[in-house]
C-alpha cells in the first residue's frame, strides 16, 4: 500500500522524535528503520505505529502494545499521565489520584509509570496492590475523595491489546468539558524527555505513593448490602440453594466477586478452575468477552459438572457481566445485554411501583443505543427515564445532573453491552453489584427465563441487534466518516426498511432532527458522530464508528408488530423479528454504502 507523496512534516516529526532519545538504542535503531520506509512513500503496520497517535475515544486510549507513538508502551501511557497529572495540578492546589489495572500485559508497569509521573506533580497517589475491578476503582475515587483515577485495562480485546482509561472525581470517566481540556493537556506534550519514567525505589515515589487499603472494598460491601439491591425479605434458605458457577475470564473479578456473593449469603458459589487465575494471556478463549458464546463455554461445563442453575462470568476489568441460565430442557440459554438490563431494570422499577407514592423522584439511565424495553418498562410504572450517548460516562455524567436535587434518586443505569449499575455510589458499570442482584431476583422469582417472558408480556416483545464492520487503517476510517457523511445529506424520512417506514432521522453530531424526531432529543448531550433512524411500530437503527477500535457499529432494535398474548407466542415472535432485523440490518449496510 503506497503512501500520498505529500506527507506532512509533522507526520515524518512523530518519526524522527523515536530515534533519539530518552527511548532505548533498540527502539531509535527500529524508529530509524521506519524512516527509511516511510520517506521511500510506503507504509505498514510498523509505519502506521510511528505515524498514527492513539487518539482518546470513549474509554481514553487503548490500542496494541509495541513501540512508536501509536501503540501502547511506557512513553505513550507515560504522556497520558503526563497531561493528566498537569490538568489536576493546574485546577487543584493539592490532589490525589486512585490507580487500578487488570490482569494484562505491562499493566502493573504501566500504573506504576502512571503513578510516578502523578508524583513528580506533587499528588498523592493510592494503587490498587494487585488487580482490581474497574468499579471499584470508581468507587474508590469517591471513597478518598480524590480528584481523578486511572484504570489500565483494555477491557476484553484480544492479549496484545491495553489501555489508560482516565477519571476524574465524581469517579465517572471524561466528559465535555474536561475532557477536551486534559486531551490538549496531553497533545500539548511534544518532547518525549518530558516524560519521566520514575522508578518505584524513587524518594519521591515512596513519598507520594502508597497502597490501597484492604478497608475499601469492605466499606464497598457495606454500601451495596444497605442499599436496596439488597433483599432483606429474602430467607438464608433461599440464597443458600442456589449453586452458581463464575468465571473471572482470567481478569480481576475472581476474588471480589466470590467475597461479595458468599458475604451476601450465596455460599455455593464455584470459580471456574480453568479461569480462575488472572492471567493476561486469556489462555483458554479466544476473546476474554462475556458477550461471545465462545468465551463461555467451559461456564457451562463446569455448571453441569456442579448441577448449577445459573453461571455468570465478567471480562477482565469486571465492569461487564454475562449470564447463562438452566432452561426447562437442561440446556444453557445465554442472555444479552439488553435482556439482563431489562430484568434488571424492571425489578427495580416494580419495586418501587409496589412501594407506592414516594417522596422521592426515581431516574433511569440508558444509551441511545439500549432497547427500548427499559422505556416502556419506565413509563408503565411512572418513573423518569433518559437517553444519553453511548459510554458510560454520559450515564455517570447525568448522575451527577439530578443529585443537585436531594429529591431525586438513581435508580438504574444501562447499556446494551453487557454493563449495568444498580447503585448510586458508584459512577462506572459495575458487575459486582450487576451479579448480586441478578442472584437477588433469581432467588425471589425462582425461574428469571419465566420472569423475561413475563416483562415481555407486560412491556412489550423487543428484540436487538449488533452488526460490526471492521475497517482497518488510514483507508477504513475515511470510509466510515465518508458513510455518515453520505446518510446525513440523503433525505431518508419516508423510505421503507421492510415492513416499517423510517419516521425520523436524529443526526447527533449536527444536532440535527428530522421526520417526526424533536430536537429535545439532544437536550443535554454533546455533539456525537451518530446517526440513528426511528420506524414506525417502535423500531430503531443506528451507526456509530466505535470510540476504541478500527469499526463501524449498526444497532436494531425492533418492538414486535404483533404483541404476544402468551409464553407460547414468544417463542415464534421472536424468529419472525430475528428475520425482519437481519432484513432490515441488510437494507441499512446498503444505505450506508458499506457493502463493498
Amino acid at each position: 500500500m503506497k503512501k500520498k507523496a505529500n506527507q506532512s512534516k509533522s507526520t515524518e516529526d512523530f518519526i524522527k522524535a523515536w530515534t533519539q532519545g530518552p527511548f532505548p538504542k533498540e527502539v531509535q535503531k527500529e524508529a530509524n528503520s521506519v524512516l527509511e520506509t516511510f520517506l521511500k512513500g510506503e507504509s505498514n503496520s510498523e509505519v502506521e505505529a510511528y505515524t498514527i497517535p492513539l487518539e482518546f475515544g470513549t474509554g481514553g486510549i487503548r490500542g496494541v502494545l509495541g513501540n512508536g507513538i501509536g501503540r501502547m508502551n511506557v512513553y505513550t501511557v507515560g504522556r497520558a499521565a503526563l497531561g493528566l497529572s498537569r490538568f489536576l495540578a493546574s485546577k487543584y492546589k493539592k490532589s490525589t489520584m486512585v490507580i487500578a489495572y487488570d490482569s494484562r500485559r505491562k499493566s502493573k508497569e504501566f500504573a506504576e509509570v502512571t503513578a510516578g509521573i502523578a508524583a513528580l506533580h506533587g499528588i498523592k497517589v493510592k494503587v490498587f496492590p494487585a488487580v482490581t475491578p474497574t468499579p471499584l476503582l470508581s468507587y474508590a475515587i469517591r471513597h478518598y475523595k480524590a480528584q481523578g483515577g486511572v484504570v489500565i485495562t483494555a477491557s476484553h480485546n484480544p492479549p496484545q491489546y491495553n489501555g489508560f482509561k482516565a477519571y476524574l472525581e465524581d469517579g465517572g470517566q471524561l466528559v465535555p468539558p474536561d475532557d477536551a481540556k486534559i486531551i490538549k493537556a496531553i497533545n500539548d506534550v511534544t518532547d518525549w524527555n518530558d516524560v519521566q519514567l520514575l522508578k518505584t525505589t524513587d524518594p519521591i515515589y515512596k513519598k507520594f505513593v502508597s497502597p490501597v487499603e484492604k478497608t475499601v472494598f469492605e466499606t464497598y460491601k457495606k454500601k451495596v448490602f444497605s442499599s436496596p439491591i439488597y433483599n432483606k425479605k429474602l430467607s438464608k434458605k433461599d440464597r443458600e440453594s442456589l449453586r452458581i458457577v463464575y468465571s473471572p475470564l482470567h481478569g480481576t473479578g475472581g476474588v471480589y466477586m466470590k467475597d461479595l456473593l458468599q458475604s451476601a449469603g450465596y455460599k455455593n458459589v464455584f470459580l471456574v478452575p480453568e479461569q480462575e487465575k488472572p492471567n493476561g494471556e486469556f489462555p483458554t478463549v479466544k476473546y476474554p468477552n462475556p458477550e461471545e458464546k465462545e468465551a463461555l463455554v467451559l461456564c457451562e461445563k463446569t455448571s453441569r459438572e456442579k448441577k448449577a442453575s445459573i453461571f455468570i462470568a465478567t471480562d477482565p476489568d469486571a465492569d461487564r457481566l454475562g449470564i447463562g441460565l438452566r432452561d426447562e430442557n437442561d440446556n444453557f440459554q445465554l442472555l444479552n445485554g439488553n435482556q439482563v438490563g431489562s430484568i434488571l431494570c424492571a425489578y427495580l422499577s416494580e419495586k418501587v411501583r409496589a412501594a407506592g407514592k414516594s417522596e422521592f423522584n426515581y431516574h433511569i439511565f440508558k444509551t441511545i443505543v439500549t432497547t427500548d424495553l427499559q422505556l416502556s418498562i419506565a413509563q408503565k410504572n411512572k418513573i423518569k427515564i433518559k437517553d444519553v450517548l453511548t459510554g458510560f460516562k454520559y450515564i455517570a455524567n447525568a448522575m451527577n445532573q439530578i443529585q443537585k436535587n436531594p429529591k431525586n434518586k438513581f435508580l438504574f443505569g444501562g447499556e446494551e453491552s453487557y454493563g449495568y449499575l444498580p447503585l448510586d455510589f458508584v459512577r462506572d458499570k459495575d458487575s459486582l453489584s450487576s451479579a448480586l442482584l441478578v442472584l437477588e431476583v433469581l432467588a425471589e422469582k425462582k425461574d428469571l427465563l419465566a420472569y423475561l417472558d413475563e416483562i415481555y408480556l407486560k412491556y412489550g416483545l423487543y428484540l436487538e441487534s449488533l452488526k460490526s464492520i471492521s475497517l482497518e487503517g488510514e483507508a477504513g476510517k475515511l470510509k466510515i466518516k465518508n458513510s455518515l457523511e453520505s446518510l446525513r445529506k440523503s433525505n431518508l424520512v419516508g423510505k421503507s426498511i421492510g415492513k416499517r417506514k423510517v419516521i425520523a432521522v436524529l443526526d447527533y453530531k449536527n444536532k440535527e432532527a428530522k421526520g417526526e424526531a424533536k430536537k429535545t432529543a439532544f437536550s443535554g448531550l454533546p455533539s456525537s458522530d451518530v446517526i440513528q433512524l426511528i420506524l414506525s411500530g417502535n423500531g430503531k437503527l443506528t451507526i456509530r464508528p466505535s470510540g476504541t477500535e478500527p469499526k463501524v457499529k449498526l444497532y436494531s432494535s425492533f418492538e414486535s408488530l404483533k404483541s404476544p398474548g402468551s409464553r407460547e407466542e414468544i417463542p415464534g415472535l421472536k424468529e419472525s423479528l430475528k428475520s425482519e432485523i437481519l432484513e432490515a440490518e441488510s437494507q441499512f449496510v446498503k444505505m450506508a454504502g458499506l457493502d463493498g
